[in-house]
């Protein structure tokens, strides 16, 4: 199912308390194999892409395999634009039906990103989509090689004014490498925010860490490092297998798919969101019209 209500599917994961994996895709092979693991975990799912993904796959192409994907499967799946790289890009993944977006200004100093996230929380809010907002930086692939950690005090003073929907904190978690969360840090900002919370970097938190998390009001990790590695060695391993009867190509796609379906398999039930899809599609199926007011902790 593609997901066009995404404050009720926001709202289930956040009340049932697991985290749904956000995984980041440029092609058919990696779209297909997270949204079938979805469905044989029975579980929600995201698929997201950036102005990476973009640049290499075109965000038109990209985002209609995406969706084509999403109203045929049985998983409820929501379309999320990540990193957009420029904030025109925001505009246009929401003319395309993403119905949630990220606005990227963790960079800023804090008043122009309290700004910025305001701006485009109303334009996504209008089209009937969620926005995400950054606060600190992740580091690693996107950002370089430096972290820079996010402030409780700051974290507050976004939601109070910014209005955005889910909130990335930077609290120990890195693009593409491995790392141990600030579990105290993170405690004070769940606290303080009381909004659904989101790490990027997700592919090389602890596991341990992973299942506090959850706890501690985060709802979506992003996964992206871990699909590239697996493409990579699916790669391999398939060109050193003996022929078969179909297209050569297509016998090591085939393989590929197959190994990035089980790494999929593996984050939907290390983070809890194995067993919640039907439940959750029922819910979609029933509501009529999406939530007005933001998900929020009590």
């Amino acid at each position: 199912m593609f997901v066009t209500k995404p404050r009720l599917f926001l709202e289930y994961i956040f009340q049932n308390r697991f985290i749904v994996p956000s995984f980041n895709v440029s092609n058919l092979e990696m779209a297909r194999a997270v949204i079938e693991a979805a469905e044989l975990e029975n579980a929600p799912v995201m698929v997201q892409t950036d102005f990476i993904n973009f640049n290499y796959a075109g965000m038109d192409e990209l985002s209609a395999i995406i969706r084509s994907l999403a109203e045929k499967s049985a998983a409820p799946v929501l379309m999320h634009q990540d990193h957009p790289g420029k904030d025109d890009n925001i505009f246009r993944t929401l003319r395309r039906g993403y119905y949630s977006v990220m606005y990227d200004g963790g960079h800023l100093p804090l008043t122009e990103n309290i700004a910025g996230t305001a701006r485009f929380a109303e334009a996504a809010h209008a089209a009937g989509a969620i926005l995400e907002t950054e606060i600190g930086q992740f580091g690693g692939e996107y950002q370089g090689g430096h972290a820079i950690t996010a402030a409780a005090h700051d974290t507050a003073e976004m939601v109070q004014k910014g209005g955005a929907d889910t909130l990335a904190v930077s609290v120990g978690s890195m693009h593409g490498q491995k790392s141990r969360l600030d579990l105290d840090l993170l405690s004070r900002i769940a606290e303080s925010t009381r909004i659904p919370l989101v790490m990027h970097g997700g592919s090389g938190i602890h596991p341990d860490d992973i299942k506090v998390a959850a706890s501690l009001n985060v709802y979506k990790v992003n996964i992206g490092a871990a699909l590239i590695r697996g493409f990579v060695e699916g790669l391999e391993e398939g060109a050193a297998l003996p022929p078969d009867h179909e297209p050569r190509h297509q016998q090591i796609l085939r393989h590929v798919t197959a190994k990035l379906r089980d790494i999929a398999r593996h984050r939907l039930s290390l983070f809890g969101a194995s067993g919640h899809g039907r439940k959750l599609l029922e819910q979609l199926v029933v509501a009529t019209d999406d939530m007005t007011e933001r998900v929020q902790r009590t």
